[in-house]
């Protein structure tokens, strides 16, 4: 039976047996989804994706000798959602976690694919594609010379494109993270502050407790009292864990 209104999707993946999995995948977990077609490499996706639109692009990193980055950086108005679908890439994942697009790593889960598709029909009408499309770019190149200076914070209904250097320090509750920025504002994101923690120890911050990870340029003192805390700009308190108070000594030697 047809599906009124389908989702039309496109594949880029230098693999023949990757794109065929996917399309098993798409078919039997989002009967949604219709395969608009298909490319192995970025000129035949570029030549498509410039004539004709869908609502999401599934996206390999590594396409022979060029990258997943190389066909976002020749697409001008492309408004669907990117997913990339890939085998781990450090810098690529990197690049993809600071811009807030979705990934799925390979073998997929058809699990993981399912809630994928799922976002992306949900913010498709939110998210601003080319700005999000120039953050990846940006990324990927700014990473291996740790020269990153924004971060992408998705909420619900908006994604905030966020100065790393404005972050004061990232609060968790549970499976959400909050980010508390200079000027008051507060953003929270639902993602765990341990692949915060990760992608944000390059920048000069440092995990102190299970649920703080601070921006060190943005600590006024430490307090030693009441178990020890420090004081963050903006008047906040943060809380250092007895294990991780010998990290402090080198900050405060």
């Amino acid at each position: 039976m047809a599906v009124l209104n389908p989702i039309r999707c496109f594949i880029v993946d230098d693999e023949i047996q990757a794109v065929h999995n996917l399309r098993l995948a798409l078919e039997a977990h989002c009967p949604q989804v219709e395969v608009a077609g298909y490319a192995h490499n970025v000129h035949e996706a570029h030549e498509f994706l410039a004539r004709r639109q869908t609502d999401i692009l599934f996206l390999d990193i590594r396409l022979q000798n060029e990258t997943g980055f190389d066909l976002l950086k020749r697409l001008n108005g492309y408004q669907g959602s990117i997913i990339f679908t890939t085998a781990y890439d450090l810098y690529g994942i990197q690049a993809i976690k600071f811009s807030a697009t979705d990934y799925l790593l390979k073998p997929l889960d058809h699990r993981e694919l399912a809630e994928a598709v799922g976002k992306a029909t949900d913010r498709k009408k939110e998210r601003d594609q080319s700005a999000q499309i120039a953050m990846l770019v940006q990324s990927f190149e700014s990473l291996p010379m740790q020269k990153q200076k924004k971060i992408a914070l998705a909420e619900a209904s908006e994604i905030h494109y966020v100065l790393i250097d404005d972050i004061i320090f990232c609060k968790s509750d549970n499976s959400y993270t909050t980010f508390h920025l200079t000027g008051s504002r507060k953003i929270t994101v639902s993602k765990p502050i341990s692949e915060y923690e990760v992608i944000l120890e390059p920048y000069g911050f440092l995990r102190t407790h299970q649920s703080y990870l601070i921006n060190k340029n943005r600590i006024v003192s430490f307090k030693k009292e009441d178990g020890g805390y420090l004081m963050m700009e903006g008047n906040f308190q943060a809380v250092v864990s007895k294990q991780r108070r010998h990290l402090l000594k080198e900050l405060f030697l």
